[in-house]
């Protein structure tokens, strides 16, 4: 809650209380279960020049006078219109496998989905993993699991395989620097070629 002069502003927690995580680096993560917008897939790939679906701010009005505060406004603002690009996906696999766990494909399928819409654009497949193992073992199954995505979005969905990147990083860009060994850091990323 915020109070300037006689008007009481306030920060909807729906906003900022989301599950999905906003991670550094312009990574859009999601959560466990959690599927994307396919329209929000096609922004982020193209940099803002699809449609997006914003989050839905019913309620929040916010004073065009002289008197509102502009610094409310400005942080409603970036919340509303995160400059993510990248979108991150936490695809398990199981022990020393590159085999997707069927409970991630409906994730992966939104993903689709959304690369389609950002017609013509390719995409980085990026495969991460936590700290267990040695580094080059760790690159090693991150490219596999990239690769395994790949295969499943050129079969499954007709996406051509030379719009599709491999690049396996490994332990080396951990979402949660602070645990190296934490569940997070394994996972897939989708990013344009630049």
């Amino acid at each position: 809650m915020y109070m300037k002069g006689n008007k009481l502003w306030l920060v909807p927690a729906l906003l900022l209380g989301t599950s999905t995580v906003y991670a550094g680096s312009g990574v859009r993560m999601y959560e466990h279960g959690e599927v994307p917008q396919a329209s929000e897939v096609a922004d982020i790939l193209t940099g803002g020049t699809q449609t997006m679906s914003r989050p839905r701010t019913r309620g929040i009005s916010l004073d065009n006078s002289s008197h509102g505060d502009k610094r409310m406004k400005k942080h409603l603002a970036t919340v509303a219109e995160p400059k993510d690009t990248a979108i991150g996906l936490p695809v398990e696999f199981a022990f020393n496998s590159a085999e997707i766990a069927p409970a991630y494909k409906k994730q992966l399928d939104a993903v689709a989905e959304g690369i389609k819409m950002a017609k013509g654009v390719s995409v980085v497949v990026e495969g991460h993993t936590d700290a267990h193992g040695s580094e080059a073992y760790n690159e090693h199954l991150s490219v596999k699991r990239a690769e395994a995505v790949r295969g499943y979005l050129v079969k499954q969905h007709g996406i051509g395989a030379n719009m599709l990147v491999i690049r396996g990083y490994g332990e080396s860009q951990p979402i949660n620097s602070d645990n190296p060994f934490a569940s997070k850091n394994r996972r897939v990323q989708f990013r344009a070629v630049n």
